[in-house]
């Protein structure tokens, strides 16, 4: 981002501005394309949204000021944001039950590698080339991506379950599942738990390395670590989702991860110091691999009528919201203790919410 500014002639707060562009438009382009793709199908987004952001990538490597950056990435996550919903929908039309949620899981393990890879090969990227390079390579893949759907997708809603098109039909299918009060239990759930993981996301760097004095190299191997055992869990969720209910998979990782944030939380009030912070962290993470496969799927399930609605709101509303555990973590001062903190309080909520959801639902019955 400093070299951006640079070549840009502009400030790194402006040019955050285009991240935080990326990550909103993400957010809202789920809850915008989810009910269109119940109405007009699944591929016809797919093929669109990875076509729209290869060519918004295109766009940023090209930019000649931060305008057109900030606007390019904001066309960017939207195509983004059709790619993620329509693909979890497409889940949901093919698949059911066990086999529904052992994808679900496989899912989470991507996105669990994700933050591990992303880093390490967008820094490879730019010893070879500048900034503008990382674009040209997020537009090889969006068309990679394109052409792969072109090739071998083939739509997997029928026309006799779509809902038609247009503002009153994606409004109706909003309402139709807010109106059950299961599907909005499990969305508050993980939108509480996600401003938890968020907080991590955005305040563990400062809390190891400035908090703990540890170097970028230090704090790669905890962040890395902490990945890593999140994917085990997801992979070991894909294995015993058959065997236990997703309800229970989701209630246990929830009180699993309120314990270890807990545990964060006590080390930081007591000076532990930084080793128990961070196995304390792991057994949060390690949490998380049950918490976002069996949330994703209990969603998909109630939201059956409209998965691609289903998905959007799950999605759009989880990673929207949740975001707000990025700035209110370091507005508490960006500390082990805000960090434990927030993390502890919002995933307690959150266990609250599916067990009393739980309880109720067990009652009618």
């Amino acid at each position: 981002m400093p070299a951006i500014a640079r070549d840009l002639g502009t400030t790194p707060g402006t040019v955050q501005l285009s991240l935080t562009a990326f990550l909103v438009a993400f957010a809202v382009g789920q809850l915008l394309v989810g009910p269109v793709s119940d109405g007009v199908g699944r591929r016809p987004m797919l093929v669109v949204g990875t076509a729209v952001f290869a060519a918004a990538s295109v766009a940023c490597a090209l930019a000649p000021d931060v305008v057109v950056l900030v606007l390019a990435r904001i066309a960017q996550g939207l195509g983004g944001a059709a790619g993620a919903v329509a693909g979890r929908a497409m889940v949901s039309d093919v698949a059911n039950g066990t086999r529904m949620a052992r994808v679900f899981g496989t899912l989470a393990a991507i996105n669990a590698i994700g933050p591990v890879v992303a880093p390490l090969a967008g820094g490879a990227v730019l010893t070879v080339g500048t900034w503008r390079l990382m674009f040209v390579v997020l537009a090889a893949l969006g068309l990679l991506l394109c052409a792969i759907v072109v090739l071998r997708f083939h739509e997997t809603l029928p026309v006799g379950r779509r809902g038609g098109a247009g503002f009153a039909a994606n409004g109706r299918r909003i309402r139709e599942l807010l109106g059950i009060a299961r599907f909005r239990a499990y969305v508050l759930s993980g939108v509480l738990s996600t401003v938890g993981f968020f907080a991590y996301i955005a305040t563990s760097s400062f809390v190891f390395q400035t908090e703990y004095g540890f170097s970028e190299g230090g704090y790669t191997l905890v962040f890395a670590t902490n990945a890593s055992m999140m994917v085990v869990t997801t992979l070991v969720f894909r294995r015993v989702v058959g065997r236990f209910s997703e309800d229970a998979l989701l209630t246990a990782g929830l009180v699993v991860g309120t314990t270890g944030a807990t545990g964060v939380l006590v080390a930081a009030l007591t000076g532990a110091g930084p080793v128990v912070v961070w196995c304390a962290l792991a057994v949060v993470t390690a949490a998380w691999g049950f918490v976002l496969p069996a949330a994703m799927t209990r969603t998909q399930h109630v939201g059956a009528a409209h998965p691609g609605t289903a998905a959007a709101l799950q999605g759009g509303l989880t990673f929207g919201i949740g975001g707000l555990g990025t700035p209110l973590a370091g507005a508490l001062g960006g500390t082990a203790l805000a960090m434990g903190g927030v993390m502890a309080a919002l995933m307690a909520a959150a266990v609250v919410v599916q067990v009393t959801a739980t309880r109720r639902h067990a009652g009618r019955t």
